[in-house]
């Protein structure tokens, strides 16, 4: 056993993204999720909870940039899959959108305010 060598295979890298959904059917029991795109994001490993604060700003950011229409939007923190989809959600946030701008109920304006910095 002394002189015996052991092979490890590496463990696979784990892949992070952002991701972002339509809800279609939003508040029905049909409602699904119509993935609309996913953009792989480099980890720190030292501070992985950054990311988390850079998901809303993201997603307002493409949001307005894409010209998406009014609806309800969900983007997404997670991992990876082997192909590319997402997998195991670390973070999330559901937006609703009036194709310009957040809709929010004027009470949760100081709280949103205070998210995004």
């Amino acid at each position: 056993m002394l002189n015996e060598a052991r092979w490890f295979a590496p463990e696979p890298e784990v892949r992070h993204a952002f991701s972002l959904c339509q809800v279609r059917e939003a508040g029905t029991p049909d409602e699904w999720y119509d993935l609309l795109g996913v953009v792989r994001v480099p980890v720190d490993r030292h501070a992985p909870d950054k990311l988390r604060a850079g998901l809303l700003p993201w997603a307002l950011a493409t949001l307005a940039a894409g010209e998406y229409g009014f609806g309800r939007y969900h983007a997404g923190y997670s991992t990876l899959d082997e192909d590319g989809e997402p997998d195991k959600s670390l973070a999330g946030e559901d937006i609703n959108w009036s194709g310009s701008g957040v809709l929010v109920p004027a009470e949760g304006l100081t709280e949103l305010d205070g998210r995004l910095g």
